[in-house]
């Protein structure tokens, strides 16, 4: 591959689009788009192209100067196709990149586009390899090697996203739902992220918050935007609105599912005083309809409905929404199908008809306090996350300028060091002269100038220089000349600290020449 230094000038322009955590609703990370002359693509790595290498460069830049101002780890999101990720030159190419925008490998995740149904050994390895590097994988979940192998351990995946067209069924389509969910969880069995792409309703973002997802991208929060526009939103560092989070609804919103239009009836005008919102719905299906736009506390429904049991409408309303408190009211009575259900949680409680009005009510109630400090713990525990993750950006800070204050540290050690070395082996006789006149350095020169009173460190300087250098000594600046046997040397005096007179100085001795009359 083509050295992307070379083409930076024909990288195309580049968006990015933000990615949000769920439960905190912060930005977390960017997917790059590559504009072109006809559409936006988010497929940047293509074989034979050496400007994805560019654009990629481009990005990473970016990408490291976001994180470094904002001390913060943002992860860059790149697509690309298999086949380019296994070109022979593109680890080394990569490790350029890196180099040369110094952007964390663990900050960039390269999105892994194939339509083949198999991957070859090969190919695996390849990408195994790119993992040592340090980089992330994802893999859409509508991919064909998704349904083979995203699952075996085959390819070094760190997470998946949930397709678009997913995504904005769970709004018409129930069974979506329980699709999201079941793949949610069975990514989180095997420590995979879970990022929901095409988020476009208040709806959608709350199902797939519910579902567990954690990344939220799409439309309704934001669309490709070009780096200033990412930047202000990085500064601002502000979280997602929460109405964007959370389905509006009314408070305690009760569900009722008969198929007998009398007995809706009857509860809804025993249940109208206690302030509930009440939905009603005459068969499982219609309550699933219902699940899907509205969001709802508290679901009583009817045992034996045709088409659908209430235990088996319960089951999918609690993979629908597994936050609701389910009840069963029913004259008839399956009881292992019921208790079955109880066990595996689909049903808080059976109650049977005809019922007492006063302690339907009352078991109601007890529902809506059930859920009500269900939602509070959630809230705590949404809480305590975004807690947690204030903490982690601040210690990552706080490593940070340790990291830089220890590696400053070390700077000026060696550079002390070194100092001292070359002071040392300086043909030129330095002594170095501390605030109470004491000789704290002598390097060999002085030491063989003044042979007769070595070794000279710990002497104060008034013993073994003569009486005229006191106030040379006192002052720490100046000159003087010193005869030391057949020489005379000039003795300059620099003060040591710029800001404090009171370093002590450094002493330095000239010869200027041989001395005859002193020549015995």
């Amino acid at each position: 591959m083509d050295n992307p230094d070379q083409i930076a000038n024909d990288a195309p322009p580049l968006l990015y689009q933000p990615r949000f955590d769920s439960r905190s609703g912060l930005l977390v990370g960017a997917k790059l788009y590559v504009v072109t002359p006809r559409r936006e693509d988010n497929v940047v790595i293509r074989s034979a192209d050496p400007a994805g290498l560019a654009s990629l460069g481009h990005g990473c830049r970016q990408a490291s100067a976001w994180n470094s101002v904002s001390g913060r780890r943002l992860v860059l999101t790149v697509g690309a196709h298999l086949e380019a990720l296994c070109d022979p030159d593109f680890a080394s190419a990569l490790n350029s990149l890196l180099l040369d925008s110094r952007l964390e490998p663990g900050c960039l995740e390269l999105n892994i586009i194939t339509g083949q149904g198999d991957i070859p050994d090969t190919s695996a390895a390849t990408l195994r390899h790119l993992k040592a590097c340090g980089v992330r994988f994802i893999i859409s979940a509508a991919s064909q090697a998704n349904a083979l192998l995203a699952w075996t351990g085959r390819l070094p995946v760190d997470g998946i996203e949930v397709p678009a067209g997913l995504v904005q069924n769970v709004t018409t389509d129930p069974e979506g739902v329980a699709i999201v969910r079941a793949l949610v969880t069975r990514a989180h069995n095997m420590n995979l992220k879970v990022c929901a792409k095409g988020i476009a309703s208040a709806h959608s973002a709350s199902v797939m918050q519910a579902c567990g997802c954690d990344y939220l991208q799409g439309p309704l929060l934001s669309g490709g935007i070009p780096p200033e526009a990412f930047g202000a939103l990085l500064s601002r560092d502000e979280p997602l609105d929460g109405s964007l989070m959370h389905h509006p609804t009314a408070e305690r919103t009760l569900l009722l599912v008969d198929d007998e239009e009398n007995i809706l009836s009857s509860l809804r005008r025993l249940l109208r005083r206690d302030a509930y919102t009440i939905l009603t719905a005459t068969s499982g299906k219609q309550g699933l309809e219902i699940l899907a736009s509205n969001r709802v506390d508290v679901i009583v429904s009817d045992q034996r409905m045709p088409a659908m049991t209430g235990v088996e409408f319960l089951h999918k309303a609690k993979d629908m929404c597994p936050d609701t408190v389910r009840l069963v009211l029913s004259g008839y009575t399956d009881l292992q199908s019921v208790t079955d259900a109880i066990n595996e949680g689909a049903i808080y409680k059976f109650l049977t008809k005809p019922w007492d009005d006063a302690m339907l009510r009352a078991n109601i109630e007890e529902a809506f306090r059930r859920k009500a400090m269900s939602d509070e713990n959630q809230r705590l525990a949404a809480e305590l996350h975004h807690a947690n993750q204030e903490l982690e950006r601040i210690n990552e800070r706080l490593t940070t300028v340790l990291a830089e204050r220890e590696r400053r540290l070390g700077l000026d050690e060696a550079t002390l060091s070194l100092t001292q070395e070359a002071l040392a082996v300086m043909p030129l006789p330095v002594l170095g002269v501390d605030p109470d006149g004491m000789i704290a350095f002598a390097n060999d020169a002085a030491e063989k100038l003044f042979s007769d009173q070595a070794p000279l460190l710990g002497l104060g300087a008034e013993e073994v220089l003569p009486d005229e250098f006191r106030g040379l000594l006192q002052t720490g600046t100046g000159q003087a000349e010193l005869h030391c046997g057949t020489r005379l040397f000039r003795v300059e005096a620099h003060p040591l600290g710029a800001r404090s007179p009171h370093r002590g100085c450094l002493l330095t001795f000239t010869c200027r020449a041989d001395v005859p009359w002193m020549t015995p």
